[in-house]
């Protein structure tokens, strides 16, 4: 298994730290979701639509497009190493996806559908190693985690040692990974096996499942302000997930902003509905209004 190379740096002495002048790590997804150099961790139980929503997540980073609440900064090529669900329904899934994107970046999404691929395993290592080097990506993502080591799931000093792994993928390769996981017995308790797993992403997202194709989406970040929980439906017709609220729905479709009469006209219920409905999402802080324009916070 290849090394930590030499540039990588491990010790620092005082006088370096205080003459130290390099930017923190950039967002890929605001509010540190995803930060360049990081590991998120998205994790639910089964038939959560984790795939479904990790899928929407790769488009959207790979398009340089927001969804859902979730604000993508910028482009960037996406490997997707997806080893659940088999080929032909996970590419007729994101055909479906990928219905009303635009044709732009459209080579920055790459796909593989591996059965396994065992980074602990040293040929298996060196695959995905070139994998990643020779596609250029930015991101990595994992689905799902567990099919990509053969290590006890229970072991912290195993776990600890894959997720080393990864580390070594992220100094050397300078990506970011997403791994998705699922909750073990006891959901509240969060991924399932190790501590270790919990204990070294740097963000992660864990979803809830609630009614009528409703999912629950609450943070724990390392580096930043935690965000507050959300809540959002998943969309059966695009196979999108989307805000809730109709009224942010309408604003992110039109550019996130619209003079307040413009917008009563083309929300489809009455002016007193309308009204009613603008003054709670301006109260849940969902949507500000300035100089009668509603604009998306």
């Amino acid at each position: 298994m290849p090394q930590i190379p030499k540039n990588h740096k491990s010790l620092w002495t005082l006088t370096e730290i205080l003459e130290d002048t390099s930017s923190p790590p950039k967002p890929i997804i605001d509010k540190g979701i995803l930060l360049d150099g990081t590991i998120l961790l998205i994790v639910g139980p089964a038939k959560s639509k984790k795939t479904f929503l990790t899928q929407n997540l790769a488009l959207s980073i790979a398009m340089g497009e927001d969804f859902a609440g979730f604000k993508i900064t910028k482009p960037k090529k996406v490997l997707y190493l997806l080893a659940e669900g088999g080929r032909y329904p996970n590419r007729d899934r994101i055909k479906k996806m990928a219905e009303n994107i635009s044709p732009d970046n459209t080579d920055n999404l790459l796909i593989s559908f591996p059965a396994y691929l065992h980074i602990n395993n040293n040929e298996e290592y060196e695959c995905v190693y070139s994998l990643i080097k020779e596609t250029g990506a930015e991101v990595v993502i994992l689905d799902p985690f567990i099919r990509f080591h053969d290590a006890d799931e229970n072991s912290a000093s195993a776990m600890s040692d894959v997720l080393g792994i990864i580390r070594q993928f992220i100094e050397k390769l300078e990506i970011s990974v997403i791994l998705v996981h699922h909750t073990g017995k006891m959901e509240s308790r969060g991924g399932r096996g190790s501590s270790a797993i919990i204990g070294e992403y740097d963000s992660c997202i864990t979803i809830h499942k609630e009614q009528n194709d409703h999912i629950r989406l609450t943070y724990d970040m390392r580096h930043v302000e935690t965000p507050s929980s959300n809540r959002i439906r998943f969309n059966c017709d695009t196979f999108w997930f989307e805000r809730e609220n109709g009224i942010v729905q309408l604003l992110e479709n039109t550019g996130g902003s619209l003079p307040k009469v413009d917008f009563i006209k083309a929300y489809n219920a009455p002016k007193s509905t309308a009204y009613k409905h603008i003054k709670k999402a301006v109260k849940e802080g969902l949507v500000k209004e300035e100089e009668g324009v509603l604009e998306i916070v």
